[in-house]
């Protein structure tokens, strides 16, 4: 038994426009997809929700050299704990500061 090249390449081609206008079948029947986004993408950044991300930052910098340095590794995880309520609640009131009306 031999290997031809160009019948596996004919069957494929086949193969391929027969499972092309399945696909295309089914794509035509199916409802289009509609996405709708309604949340606002932050295009400024003020002062406040800056500083709180950066202290997020620098909260988790010093939680990861406390769990491996052998220090204390409890203060500096609800050290980050406390900066991303923070955070959170700075992008809440700027997000209801910002809100569409």
């Amino acid at each position: 038994m031999s290997f031809d090249i160009d019948e596996h390449r004919a069957s494929a081609a086949r193969l391929a426009r027969t499972v092309a206008s399945v696909v295309e079948a089914e794509m035509l029947a199916a409802p289009p997809v509609v996405r709708v986004v309604d949340r606002k993408v932050m295009t400024r950044v003020d002062k406040a929700t800056l500083e709180a991300a950066w202290a997020v930052a620098n909260a988790m910098a010093a939680y990861d050299q406390a769990k491996f340095a052998g220090g204390r590794e409890v203060a500096a995880r609800k050290a980050v704990e406390r900066a991303c309520r923070s955070l959170h609640t700075q992008l809440r009131n700027r997000e209801a500061k910002h809100a569409r009306k």
